[in-house]
């Protein structure tokens, strides 16, 4: 790297090699350079290294094919959407580094995450997702002296594999069609400008946080079997029965997550509520969160209610994500937005884990070992590293 400073930790100690002419300055061996590796520079070098990381060979055609991406997957992840497979139909995933800002324009992880600030209800519980904020890696970067070359390059990567995927769809779908009257795009790659620095970033989304709810819309007729006609000894209402439901859903979450084998878990009425939105929610607060694969840099499972403490903190992580495309058709309603009006494509990336850096799950030789034999790539750490985490996830729950 351009980068000539070098930290405490980073600086090289004269040792003669046996190559070295007389009056030379010393040069540092190729050991003991790779002894003041910083621990953040190895794990983003092991993230580069590792099995699945977007490499050149992941982002070419081979593996990423332009026909019949992006396409439905209605049958496996049940839903209208569009996603990007790979070269024999699976679902693509992609894997690299990138800074976290907690505190970003589009970061949603406090104790409300995604919800707007008006009431919540069973439609917006749905739709809640903790939302995440990763930038690029950089050369100008405070911390770039603890960067590798791999991440750098593989940041640059990131970037030119999403904004191709967007630009092939986009010019595939606007064909013919006159600027004024196409749809509005949320791109994978977004931008905004922070401090007088303009920039480029991502936002990765979770899965949504709470599943086990009742149906929208659905009918209020009462939900009686034959053999209880006649034991209520009450005549319902339609919200006394709208009631019940909630309340049988959320028992049916509670009773799931018991028989799971996943030990502890989360229901709403154990966020944190600083704003008591949460609380009039009735039996609906005793439905479960699902928590998403976030891990610490030991590996253990980081849950929604810690992310005001952990993930404040947290500076570098190592991401898997998979891409999906809303298309929004165009709306005729008479009162309709210019948005609702032209529709929209809205891309996203859906988290399916992330990993904290610098990680224990990376070792240091482990990892320059795999840069000395380039051909040969690192194993995922989460996956040949057994941590006992089960007993230490359900300990870290009275942490807060």
């Amino acid at each position: 790297m351009a980068n000539s400073k070098r930290s405490t930790h980073q600086r090289k100690v004269p040792i003669a090699t046996t190559d070295a002419e007389p009056g030379s300055p010393a040069v540092p061996s190729e050991d003991e350079l790779e002894v003041t590796r910083s621990p953040l520079y190895i794990s983003l070098l092991g993230c580069a290294l590792s099995r699945g990381a977007l490499t050149v060979d992941a982002c070419n055609y081979e593996n990423i094919p332009e026909e019949n991406n992006p396409c439905p997957l209605r049958r496996v992840m049940g839903d209208k959407a569009e996603y990007w497979v790979n070269g024999v139909g699976d679902l693509l995933h992609m894997k690299f580094m990138a800074r976290l800002d907690y505190h970003g324009h589009y970061s949603r992880l406090g104790p409300y995450f995604n919800l707007f600030d008006s009431g919540i209800d069973v439609s917006n519980l749905k739709k809640t997702r903790a939302q995440f904020e990763l930038h690029f890696l950089a050369p100008e970067d405070e911390d770039s002296i603890d960067y590798p070359q791999e991440a750098l390059d593989m940041s640059c990567r990131v970037l030119d594999t999403l904004s191709a995927l967007t630009t092939a769809v986009e010019d595939r779908c606007n064909a013919g069609v006159p600027e004024a009257e196409r749809p509005a795009v949320s791109p994978f790659v977004r931008e905004y400008t922070r401090d007088s620095k303009d920039c480029f970033v991502l936002v990765v989304q979770s899965e949504p946080l709470f599943k086990d709810l009742p149906k929208e819309g659905s009918t209020t007729t009462p939900r009686i079997s034959r053999q209880d006609i006649g034991k209520s000894g009450v005549l319902l209402s339609p919200s006394k029965a709208k009631q019940l439901a909630q309340a049988s859903a959320a028992a049916r979450s509670s009773h799931a997550a018991n028989t799971g084998g996943s030990g502890e878990f989360l229901r709403i009425r154990d966020l944190h509520d600083p704003d008591n939105r949460y609380s009039g929610l009735g039996s609906l607060k005793e439905t479960k969160v699902e928590c998403p694969n976030v891990r610490d840099g030991n590996g253990l499972l980081i849950h929604p209610r810690e992310y005001s403490i952990k993930l404040a903190r947290a500076r570098f992580v190592e991401v898997e994500v998979y891409l999906k495309l809303w298309n929004i058709t165009k709306s005729d309603k008479d009162d309709a937005s210019e948005r609702e009006r032209l529709g929209s494509r809205n891309y996203q990336l859906i988290m399916r884990r992330m990993q904290l850096l610098p990680s224990m799950g990376y070792a240091k030789a482990d990892v320059l070992k795999g840069k000395r034999k380039a051909s040969e790539e690192l194993p995922d750490p989460m996956q040949t590293k057994k941590l006992a985490v089960a007993s230490s996830e359900d300990d870290s729950m009275g942490e807060v």
